[in-house]
């Protein structure tokens, strides 16, 4: 969960689970907390003006890549001048198994096991990538084995 997606909606959470989240999340990934950002918005054009934060975040973060699946909306050409490209998840993650296998199939596992509603299976969960637009993904690890580095 991103902050953007929690920021404005507290009233939503009791009141100690969003402070417990900001603070846990800021003890864990301090590099993730960009700050600073919304002096560049104003001058960001985008093709959907709501959009403009989160090149301002990547700018100010020092971020190479935006991972969304809102393509459309960070067209290549427009983020080469500021030194960030646009990868879809899929691509991304694809390329992450290439490179960092171990690790990425530690995170994916850990994922599945924080899961707050059901954990799934192994195979349940490795089933549902392909379903949630992670087909390269899902295709990647299925080439080294039947399920064999599945995460577990």
């Amino acid at each position: 969960m991103r902050e953007a997606n929690v920021r404005g909606y507290e009233w939503l959470f009791a009141e100690e689970a969003t402070e417990s989240y900001f603070s846990s999340r800021a003890t864990i990934l301090l590099e993730a907390n960009v700050v600073n950002y919304r002096p560049l918005i104003e001058d960001l054009k985008r093709p959907d003006l709501d959009d403009r934060h989160v090149l301002a975040a990547a700018i100010v973060g020092k971020a190479s890549t935006i991972v969304t699946w809102d393509l459309k909306d960070f067209p290549r050409r427009e983020l080469r001048p500021y030194g960030v490209t646009s990868r879809s998840p899929d691509d991304f993650l694809a390329d992450l198994h290439i490179t960092f296998p171990e690790a990425l199939l530690s995170s994916a596992r850990l994922a599945r096991l924080n899961l707050r509603k059901t954990t799934p299976t192994v195979e349940g969960f490795v089933d549902a990538l392909p379903q949630n637009g992670l087909k390269k993904f899902a295709r990647g690890k299925t080439r080294q084995g039947p399920r064999s580095p599945a995460p577990s």
